[in-house]
C-alpha cells in the first residue's frame, strides 16, 4: 500500500511539473489599443453605422440552409434504407416494430422538411424588406 501512494505521489509530482511546461501564453494586447478598440466599437454604435453586412449574412444563411438541408436529406435516406431492409429481413414481429419506428421516421421526416420549407418560405417573404 505505501508502494501505490509513493507510485501515486510520483506520478502527481510529474503531472504538475509537465502541466508547468506547457502553459499558454497570452498574446494580448497593450490596455491603450484595447481601450481605443472599445471607443471606436462604441463611436461606431452611437453613429448608427452598420456593421452587420447583409450579403455576408444572406451568403451565410444559405450556406447553412444547404449545410443543414443535405445532412437532414442524408440522415432521412439513410434510416429509411435501414428500415426497409429491417423490414424485408425481419420476422412478423420485428415487421410490426418496423411498422411502429416507420410511423415516427414519417412524422421526423414531415417535421424536419416542413421546418426547411418554412424557412426557405420566410427568407423569400422577407426578403423584399431590405
Amino acid at each position: 500500500m505505501k508502494k501505490y501512494k509513493k507510485l501515486l505521489i510520483n506520478i502527481m509530482v510529474i503531472f504538475i511539473i509537465l502541466f508547468n511546461l506547457f502553459i499558454p501564453n497570452a498574446y494580448a494586447g497593450p490596455l491603450q489599443d484595447i481601450m481605443n478598440r472599445a471607443e471606436g466599437f462604441v463611436n461606431n454604435g452611437e453613429n448608427g453605422g452598420n456593421v452587420i453586412n447583409n450579403d455576408a449574412l444572406k451568403e451565410g444563411s444559405n450556406t447553412l440552409y444547404n449545410v443543414l438541408l443535405v445532412i437532414g436529406i442524408a440522415v432521412a435516406f439513410i434510416w429509411g434504407i435501414v428500415l426497409g431492409i429491417q423490414f424485408i429481413t425481419g420476422s412478423l414481429g420485428e415487421k410490426a416494430d418496423v411498422k411502429k419506428n416507420l410511423i415516427v421516421y414519417l412524422v421526423g421526416c414531415v417535421i424536419i422538411f416542413g421546418a426547411f420549407g418554412i424557412w426557405k418560405l420566410l427568407l423569400q417573404l422577407l426578403e423584399p424588406l431590405e
